[in-house]
């Protein structure tokens, strides 16, 4: 019986000495652990997403699709998707910047613009190489006056025809280029660029 054993050993592993299989065992262990590694840090990626795939989910719930259908586009589960949007109501550690805008041209994120309203400074992320896209162009640090001509050129102007009346149909008491475009998104007639408003209280 005992010889049986020992041949049946040496079938699988080449050897029977005490301290090559020793050594074997060893082996095989370190492969299970770096595979174990490898598989967390595969799924680490898989649930890892990036700003502009952030955004997108954003406006993707924001048009009405359902978190499982969002889920199921980005194969996560609809926890993922309800962490993430999670994740983007806290766009930064700043206790001064309380609000961001997504600059988006239909579904994806063209520029970031977090707003210090108190110091007014803004700071900007842009995500496309196109130029036109970009919410301030070339300019790589706009000022707080790039931002107010910004909101500005989102809006419909001060001076258009019937201006108090198309204010009193959105129900603000005065012409304020951010309160509009809270109610507008920013929609302008002629593109696809619009404006995603997020802030920190919105999602606990």
């Amino acid at each position: 019986m005992e010889k049986d054993f020992k041949q049946q050993i040496y079938q699988i592993f080449g050897t029977t000495d005490l301290e090559k299989l020793r050594q074997i065992s060893r082996s095989v262990d370190k492969n299970i652990d770096a595979d174990e590694s490898a598989s967390r840090h595969s799924c680490g990626r898989k649930n890892s997403f990036t700003e502009p795939q952030i955004a997108r989910i954003l406006a993707l719930q924001k048009r009405g699709e359902k978190i499982a259908q969002i889920a199921r586009e980005y194969q996560v589960s609809r926890q993922t998707i309800y962490s993430q949007i999670k994740r983007a109501h806290h766009f930064s550690d700043d206790p001064d910047i309380k609000m961001r805008m997504d600059y988006m041209n239909h579904d994806d994120l063209c520029t970031t613009i977090d707003i210090d309203f108190k110091h007014e400074k803004i700071y900007i992320q842009n995500y496309t190489e196109q130029i036109p896209l970009r919410a301030f162009g070339v300019l790589q640090e706009p000022k707080w006056a790039d931002f107010e001509y910004f909101l500005e050129d989102r809006c419909f102007p001060r001076t258009r025809d019937h201006a108090k009346e198309i204010l009193r149909e959105m129900n603000l008491p005065f012409y304020d280029p951010l309160l509009i475009i809270e109610k507008t998104q920013g929609y302008m007639e002629g593109d696809h660029q619009w404006i995603m408003i997020l802030k920190k209280d919105d999602v606990k």
